[in-house]
């Protein structure tokens, strides 16, 4: 007999629940007393502080930077899931595995992921960047085209798997990160030339690629926020993501970039 896969059990279950609830069973039956809000959805948002909403104000921490005006806040609103928010700013991968799976459970209905960018090294390359000695610049963009090519996919696969292991029924979507830049130069920009714009958004490309490749082997969703974010870039007239600021808010979606992640982000979970 061939295995039935997640999504067909979630069926079946959500099957046996109507006919329970039309013949007077009460939740009780299946769960126990403490279980009134089994069916209510659950999803766990983890990741980095792209996830936890840097950059769009409003936190509710000092530690984590968790934003009330972050993608998973927004994604969870529209449809109606109950969210544990578990992103934290600066996490790399080994960090989400040690600090932000505790909430994932066999009753977890959607789970997204958004990590990579700080195993990476892109706030330490965006500072060699920073002036106008390009050969440090190239340097510090090869060395993280290195790590995203030669040993993060093993951690994300790690990663990946754990979360499968603690919350076989759900629904994974990873997300990915925009390109930072338009090719335009401004206060914020920091002097980054075009040229090394262009090699950011390249190593940018890379990292997206990278971990949509590894979320397939999974069987996982990726969600790409590259194209909602064409002309919202750094320095745009209209920019989505912030340049720098002199804080760890430099070159982080504002509350509007969160909201066009959110817009990317919640057709993914509206099976909540």
């Amino acid at each position: 007999m061939s295995a039935i896969p997640p999504k067909s059990w979630r069926g079946i279950l959500t099957r046996v629940a109507a006919v329970a609830a039309a013949a007077g069973i009460g939740g009780a039956a299946f769960a126990g007393p403490a279980s009134a809000d089994w069916w209510t959805p659950r999803y766990v948002a983890l990741g980095d502080s792209y996830v936890s909403g840097v950059g769009a104000g409003d936190y509710e921490d000092t530690t984590c930077y968790r934003s009330a005006n972050a993608y998973p806040v927004l994604a969870a609103e529209a449809v109606g899931a109950q969210l544990s928010f578990d992103a934290c700013s600066g996490a790399r991968v080994e960090d989400v595995v040690a600090e932000q799976l505790g909430n994932l459970t066999w009753r977890t209905r959607e789970v997204t992921i958004g990590v990579g960018g700080n195993d990476a090294g892109f706030s330490t390359v965006l500072g060699a960047c920073a002036g106008t000695d390009t050969a440090l610049c190239q340097a510090a963009i090869a060395n993280a085209q290195s790590i995203i090519t030669d040993s993060l996919p093993a951690e994300l696969d790690d990663l990946y798997t754990r979360v499968e292991n603690r919350s076989p029924w759900a629904d994974v979507t990873v997300v990915g990160n925009p390109r930072l830049f338009s090719g335009a130069t401004c206060s914020g920009s920091l002097a980054i030339t075009p040229d090394e714009q262009a090699l950011l958004n390249e190593t940018a490309d890379l990292l997206a690629d990278t971990t949509a490749s590894v979320a397939a082997d999974h069987g996982f969703e990726f969600a790409d926020v590259r194209d909602a974010f064409v002309g919202h870039e750094v320095c745009t007239s209209d920019p989505w993501i912030l340049g720098y600021t002199g804080t760890l808010e430099s070159f982080h979606a504002n509350a509007a970039g969160q909201a066009a992640y959110a817009e990317v982000v919640t057709p993914y979970l509206e099976d909540c």
